[in-house]
């Protein structure tokens, strides 16, 4: 009997053991949707940039001189504040990772819908080779938390957080002019 018991046990613990090996295994990962970015370029590959409001009239450019510092795009211009320039601009203008690709071949109606018709923003890029890349940035999406945004030869519309549309606007707006030297 107690041959019996001991077989029905190990019956009932091998049973209990493969029901808890299959019930407690993690569920797979949902795959991750891969990060798009606009456009992606090495920071340093940077030449000239301009950033243009078309709709508030202004705009900025600078350039790279040898020493490897940006300077603004004018007649001696100055070596801009490198406290608040930093390596950020630069590295937020070599490609923005965007939230969403939203539209891989938009419409005439869809670019006007986005603002991109006629765009908040406008910037163009040189880089070290010559090339160019000129991108349009429209209308801020319906909850603010995203700009609508696309290079200019494509039809591809993907959105970016609004914080990088605010930090490029500012350079326009408040210029990173160098502070006054004290006396």
């Amino acid at each position: 009997m107690k041959l019996g018991v001991i077989i029905v046990m190990a019956v009932v613990l091998i049973a209990l053991g493969a029901v808890y090996y299959f019930t407690s295994r993690p569920e797979p990962a949902e795959p991750v949707e891969p990060r798009y970015y606009v456009w992606d370029v090495e920071m340093d590959d940077l030449k000239e940039m301009a950033i243009r409001l078309p709709r508030d009239g202004m705009e900025e450019a600078w350039v790279k001189h040898e020493d490897k510092y940006w300077y603004f795009d004018e007649p001696d211009g100055p070596k801009v504040d490198m406290e608040r320039w930093g390596g950020g601009v630069p590295l937020l203008l070599s490609g923005p990772g965007a939230n969403r690709l939203l539209t891989r071949d938009a419409t005439d109606e869809q670019i006007e819908v986005y603002g991109l018709a006629q765009p908040a923003m406008l910037i163009d890029l040189v880089l070290e080779d010559g090339s160019d890349i000129n991108i349009e940035v429209g209308d801020s999406t319906l909850d603010g938390q995203n700009y609508y945004i696309r290079l200019v030869n494509s039809r591809n519309v993907f959105t970016v957080d609004y914080t990088w549309f605010y930090v490029l606007a500012r350079l326009v707006i408040e210029p990173p002019y160098p502070k006054p030297a004290e006396e």
